[in-house]
């Protein structure tokens, strides 16, 4: 019964605050108890609703039903709703005996004084927006260093307690250096900042800390829980996926101060932002954490409908703090979120393209390829330097116009009988090419690397080039070119019997084939535009194949559509019957391998001839493909110079320059090595991240009630059975304009109207640096959750947040430096029970540090951690079995990683969510399947075992002695003091002393009786040691090392 109130209910009841029945706050203290005795019965489901009675509004509560009233406002004492809670009839009494709850003697008086007082009901806090009261003047006893202290001291005042003193400087740095950044600090830090006297000491240090790498990490590290990151796909085999570019996104906003508004809105929508950047369609990833199957057998639109489900419950669990899953089935028991408010936020999320079955394989489009972090520099300043040089080109071409004009009007009288050419031409390949090692392009500039051999070809009195179907042309720097975007190929072919192979292409082999290429299959002529081959694809050849050996003309016509409808084949002019073999294309043929005459980026090589390869950017008609042929330069020419567009004038004006101009050919030259060192980086291995991608306005996904949850049950019938995207009526309207789609969701959720997402984000960071928040249920900020310990502090904090442009690290500074939390956390006898959960915070809280700051901790004071930011997840040391308990097969095993991987920050672990790392759970990890907000913390004999026994704390604890030898001094003392600094940011007293000597003799004793026992406790673990020191020596000093890892104060933040 209300146990997480228990403790503050008994600080309100045994307070001045409740001696008069007109002080009672319906919030604070009348509606938790209803919310968890009668709500579930009398509350906001009416189709489960007993007795047609409503006890959430006073409305409601006040009601004539069945001739009473459960609370009569004109005659107070003699509501009904006394005599039940008071009645000793089991027929009468209620909660009834049944339900399996009990009113206590407190509960009954506060709700017998609350209605003999009126009765007074309030909207729930969390619903009604929060206010920036007054700050309470200071004129209590206590540092007050900014208005949190002030409400803290109000509080305190009230219930007779006296903020605690400031904790010693050494205490204060460990702790807010763990708060911000999961690691301890180190003895030059706390040095400098014992040493340092002036008045902003402290907030340099703060200072310093959020602008360290490691702070981004740490919030990362919260948030990759609330997320449900993990590097696998939970359901089914639970095969691997990649979205650490994801996670490496986090870090970076948080270490760049991303505002909070924006922070959401692109984790939400940032694949619906106006032209958006990859990096906001990664940060879109959030929501495709979840868990996902390939199960044979499932039905894939129940798997998607989980999916559906899943974000619903994660988005309003981590920015409303609502459990509104809890509506999926029903009206919601407790809050005021009705089924049909619950479909309209399922609305939001119906309507992406991933589909129910999704691969084990991998990443399940729609994904976007990342470059690794390492190339973003080199990139950055690479483009710096293709600017600059495209400037210098523009330039020249500008200056080069009357030399351009003079060659022009001789040219012109040249062009002969030849057709003008169409519009479009954006490359063209007159293969005439004998000798070299380079293929050029006369019409849109590029130079190919020919690897192989090509021969001689001859097409009347032109030329050509002969592929053996082993030799491809590579271009470094190419165009993108999108699904959406039309092409026209075109050229000579001439093909043997077996004739065969991409002619050109750019697919990337290795992605799924993504990409495109203008093929020939057994002499048909084709082509693919791939996303994701075969699932996310189009594939059309020609119903009728080349003639073998004959030079004909074929062209490929592709309208941009991103169906195989909008692909044409014409064979020596003429349009041909074609074979439809995929269509399915629906996402991004964009990759960054290079274009290739002659093949694919492996595989698929081309047996056979080519002359005048063209490319267009648009669909040329029949006619404009009948009159192709001959030199395009000819053909331009011949074209009157007042009908030439200006994409026509710019070819004949880079032919010019390419041919005449030996300066700027040089310039060129230049410019194409940026251009393929460019190519070169980008090409290098990348990694995807799957995104959230919604279907076109024209195939948007009807959304409708499903009956009790079930996917295979919605209820079609009725005028309002669609149901279209919308927030609770309990909450505020949709922000003006709001598009319906997750956009105009996460604009909502950051308006600042929106009562709740500050309150919840700013409870967290609370939490973060508290271990719990002022709202302790960091999850729920409805009926059934905790309600606020300071209420009015918690709305000055979230509006305040708003005020500041949503910005986190000046919210966590403001907390971190206040009295507040500088407080030191002795536990006196009279805060043991005057406040023993610290609600009122008269101390700083204590508590076990969470599990990968444990590990991280060991590495850190060990020499070994390795701070490489981001990147793909490792794996450390864990039982190599481990996997195959989970695995289909049973055949399944974990390898773990070797050298500087095994010793990378615990947030980069490989997190296998069926079988995650045993070291973190024990140390209560959540396995990710689903959303967590906080963690609890547990205190087991099972922890110990961990850090004594797993293989990185004992070579932790290796190098840790290592370290304190080499670096501690000669004599026993210093060496002592010197790993009490390092673990815990102070020397060690004299009777501490004394204990790890008389532990450090013991041990020495021991191994030097058993040396061969020191070898073997020294080899645990693959970093090699120093084989300088003694192994008697360094085994008892590792014994020692062991103490210090796993000293109470060690592991506590204090």
């Amino acid at each position: 019964m209300l146990t997480q109130h228990a403790s503050l209910l008994f600080l309100i009841g045994s307070s001045p605050l409740l001696s008069a029945a007109d002080k009672i706050d319906f919030n604070r203290d009348i509606r938790p108890i209803l919310s968890s005795n009668c709500f579930i019965c009398h509350g906001p489901d009416a189709a489960d609703r007993k007795a047609d009675l409503r006890l959430d509004t006073r409305e409601g509560a006040i009601r004539l039903n069945d001739g009473v009233r459960a609370i009569n406002p004109d005659q107070l004492s003699d509501s009904e709703f006394l005599h039940r809670i008071t009645s000793d009839d089991e027929d009468e009494v209620m909660p009834p005996p049944d339900s399996h709850k009990a009113l206590t003697a407190e509960q009954k008086s506060l709700l017998k004084q609350w209605i003999l007082s009126g009765a007074e009901y309030k909207d729930h806090w969390a619903f009604l927006p929060p206010v920036k009261g007054n700050v309470p003047p200071e004129n209590v006893k206590g540092m007050v260093n900014n208005p949190v202290d002030s409400f803290i001291l109000k509080r305190l005042a009230e219930a007779g307690l006296t903020q605690s003193e400031e904790a010693d400087r050494r205490t204060l740095i460990r702790r807010v250096t763990y708060d911000l950044t999961g690691l301890p600090p180190s003895p030059e830090d706390v040095e400098a900042f014992v040493n340092d006297k002036s008045p902003h000491a402290y907030e340099k240090v703060v200072d310093r800390l959020l602008g360290m790498k490691r702070y981004g990490e740490r919030m990362a590290l919260a948030w990759m829980d609330a997320a449900r990151y993990g590097d696998s796909s939970v359901m089914h085999a639970d095969g691997p996926r990649d979205m650490w570019a994801w996670r490496d996104w986090v870090i970076d906003a948080y270490n760049s101060n991303m505002p909070f508004d924006r922070f959401t809105t692109e984790q939400l929508a940032g694949d619906l932002m106006p032209d958006a950047t990859i990096s906001q369609r990664v940060a879109s990833g959030f929501n495709r954490n979840h868990a996902t199957s390939d199960e044979g057998g499932a039905f894939a639109e129940e798997l998607r409908v989980e999916y559906v489900v899943d974000r619903v419950k994660t988005t309003a669990n981590v920015w409303m703090g609502l459990t509104m899953e809890c509506a999926q089935c029903h009206d919601h028991k407790y809050d005021p979120i009705s089924q049909r408010e619950y479909y309209q936020m399922f609305a939001y999320f119906n309507n992406t393209t991933d589909p129910g079955m999704q691969t084990r394989g991998g990443n399940q489009s729609p994904v976007v390829n990342v470059p690794p972090r390492e190339q973003a520099g080199k990139l950055a300043e690479l483009q710096i330097k293709i600017e600059a040089s495209q400037e210098k080109l523009d330039e020249y071409k500008r200056g080069a116009v009357p030399e351009y004009v003079k060659w022009l009007r001789v040219a012109q009288k040249s062009a002969g009988n030849a057709l003008p050419e169409p519009t479009g031409l954006t490359h063209f390949f007159p293969l005439d090419e004998r000798g070299g090692k380079q293929i050029k392009a006369s019409v849109g500039g590029g130079i190919g690397q020919i690897g192989g051999r090509v021969y001689p070809a001859k097409r009347g009195d032109g030329g050509g080039l002969r592929f053996d179907g082993k030799t491809a042309v590579t271009f470094d720097s190419w165009p993108t070119r999108e699904r959406n975007q039309a092409f026209t190929f075109a050229a000579w072919l001439k093909v043997p019997g077996n004739g065969n192979g991409s002619v050109i292409a750019r697919m990337d082999v290795g992605q799924s084939y993504r990409g495109y290429d203008l093929w020939l299959q057994n002499r048909a002529v084709g082509t693919h535009i791939i996303s994701s081959w075969p699932n996310n694809a189009l594939k059309v050849v020609s119903a009728q194949p080349l003639a073998p050996d004959k030079w004909q003309h074929v062209a490929v016509v592709y309208d941009g559509s991103s169906k195989a409808a909008g692909v044409k084949i014409f064979i020596d002019g003429k349009l041909v019957g074609n074979k439809v073999e995929q269509d399915s294309l629906k996402d991004s043929i964009v990759t960054q391998t290079p274009i290739k005459i002659g093949s694919r980026s492996s595989q698929g090589n081309y047996n056979g001839e080519v002359d005048e390869l063209r490319i267009y950017n648009r669909a040329l008609s029949e006619g404009e493909i009948q009159r192709l042929g001959g030199d395009p330069i000819k053909s331009l020419l011949a074209t009157p110079a007042a009908e030439r567009t200006q994409e026509q004038k710019m070819v004949l004006l880079e032919h010019y320059l390419t041919s005449q101009d030996k300066n700027y050919q040089q310039l060129v030259s230049a410019h194409g090595k940026l251009l393929a060192e460019e190519s070169g980086i980008k090409n290098q291995k990348a990694t995807s991240v799957m995104v959230m991608q919604d279907n076109a306005a024209n195939k948007t996904r009807k959304t409708y009630i499903l009956d009790r949850g079930a996917y295979d049950q919605p209820i079609k019938e009725g005028p309002d059975a669609v149901v279209n995207p919308g927030v609770p009526a309990a909450l505020p309207g949709l922000v003006e304009g709001a598009a319906p789609n997750r956009l105009g969701l996460a604009q909502w959720l950051t308006s600042g109207e929106n009562p709740l997402t500050a309150r919840v984000a700013v409870n967290r960071y609370w939490a973060l640096l508290f271990g719990r928040g002022l709202v302790k249920s960091v999850d729920d900020l409805g009926n059934q959750g905790s309600p606020p310990s300071h209420p009015e502090l918690l709305d000055w904090l979230a509006v305040d947040f708003v005020e500041s442009g949503w910005d986190v690290k000046r919210m966590l500074k403001q907390i971190a430096l206040s009295a507040t939390y500088r407080q030191a956390s002795r536990l006196t006898p009279q805060l043991a029970k005057a406040d023993p959960e610290n609600i009122l915070l008269a101390r700083s809280p204590r508590f076990r540090l969470q599990g990968e700051f444990i590990r991280d901790t060991a590495l850190d004071l060990s020499g070994l951690l390795v701070e490489t930011i981001g990147g793909p997840s490792v794996k450390p040391y864990q039982p190599p079995n481990i996997w195959n308990e989970v695995s289909l097969n049973g055949g399944l095993r974990y390898k773990r990683d070797n050298g500087e991987k095994l010793y990378r920050r615990s947030m980069y672990t490989y997190w296998k969510r069926s079988a995650p790392m045993p070291n973190m759970l024990i140390f209560d990890a959540p396995t990710r399947e689903k959303c967590m907000i906080q963690r609890p913390i547990t205190n087991t004999p099972l922890q110990a075992l961990v850090t004594l026994n797993d293989p990185q704390f004992v070579e932790a604890a290796r190098a840790f002695a290592q370290r304190i030898i080499k670096e501690g001094g000669k004599d026993t003392a210093s060496r002592i003091n010197h790993g009490f600094n390092l673990a815990l940011s102070r020397p060690a007293t004299q009777p501490e002393v004394q204990v790890i000597e008389r532990v450090l003799g013991d041990q020495l004793t021991r191994f030097r009786n058993e040396p061969n026992k020191a070898k073997e406790f020294l080899t645990v673990g693959e970093m090699p040691r120093d084989e300088t020191i003694d192994p008697v020596e360094h085994a008892a000093w590792m014994v020692v090392g062991q103490l210090l890892l796993n000293m109470d104060e060690t592991l506590t933040r204090g």
